[in-house]
């Protein structure tokens, strides 16, 4: 099962180099303002963040979007009294230089956690339908979080994520990141092998170098202490949810990559325009 999940600090203010902020790379703007998931992104923003939210600040390409054009509305006044939650170093770094205000997830004085109104995120791809989704296969590095990741958006009374047509499929294939008890991670690795026999190969991610079925010379280890391990399905993935619950009954099994939130949505993004999907039983579909 799940061990618990430690709790996450945030400084309340980030120091923004004042270079930094000035500084509006030339091409950032008219490349991403022409591609979907920039429009995806700024509808996420317009649509759904007010003044005065706590807001959680995904990873990703779009996320990346999105935390910069929130900042500009933020210095053009169209929106103000935010506090950002960042799911990992990366979007906390983007939202300082964005002049987003950063605040602590949990409140230590009086020990209780702070309510998160929205959050938004990139998703590596996501289940037709359920809106399921996998983070963490390619960007996770020594100091992201899954667990953190996964905690701010499952707490967040709203959720959106932003993804790309080809990746909002069912059938789904390709890896699910596990975060593993590093002591006996090889242990672990072989259950699950036996687990999706015939279904998947299971390798140890490597921080460095090439990859192979140990982790090679220098295994990731994640910041919380866990090996990483990819479980690559070779035949297609029937239920994201299903693969959840058989991974979280293996013991070693500290968290995984599979997301699920209910309610939330998806902003599917094409270049023909935007749809706006939803995981309520009705599975109403808009366009934009």
């Amino acid at each position: 099962m799940a061990s618990a999940i430690p709790h996450l600090h945030f400084p309340v203010a980030w120091k923004t180099n004042p270079r930094i902020r000035k500084r509006k790379p030339a091409t950032s703007c008219s490349l991403s303002e022409a591609s979907p998931l920039f429009r995806a992104a700024k509808h996420t923003i317009d649509a759904y963040v007010k003044s005065g939210m706590v807001i959680g600040l995904g990873s990703g390409q779009a996320s990346g979007m999105a935390i910069e054009y929130l900042g500009q509305q933020l210095r053009a006044g169209a929106l103000k009294d935010l506090v950002g939650i960042p799911t990992s170093v990366v979007s906390a770094s983007e939202a300082a230089k964005a002049g987003i205000p950063l605040g602590e997830y949990e409140n230590s004085s009086q020990g209780c956690f702070l309510q998160i109104d929205f959050a938004f995120d990139d998703v590596d791809i996501i289940e037709e339908r359920t809106l399921i989704s996998v983070i963490g296969r390619r960007r996770l590095q020594g100091e992201e979080s899954i667990i953190q990741e996964k905690l701010v958006v499952s707490m967040a009374d709203q959720l959106v994520f932003m993804v790309k047509e080809d990746l909002y499929k069912c059938g789904l294939e390709g890896s699910i990141p596990v975060l593993v008890e590093s002591l006996n991670w090889l242990e672990t690795a072989e259950e699950i092998d036996d687990l999706f026999l015939g279904d998947a190969e299971v390798w140890r991610r490597p921080s460095i170098g090439h990859a192979d079925p140990l982790g090679g010379d220098f295994p990731l280890v994640t910041r919380e202490g866990h090996s990483v391990l990819d479980v690559i399905f070779t035949s297609p993935i029937a239920s994201l949810a299903e693969v959840a619950e058989s991974l979280e009954k293996v013991d070693g099994v500290v968290d995984h990559g599979v997301v699920s939130k209910f309610p939330c949505k998806a902003i599917v993004a094409s270049e023909s325009g935007l749809s706006i999907v939803d995981n309520v039983p009705t599975n109403t579909v808009g366009g934009v």
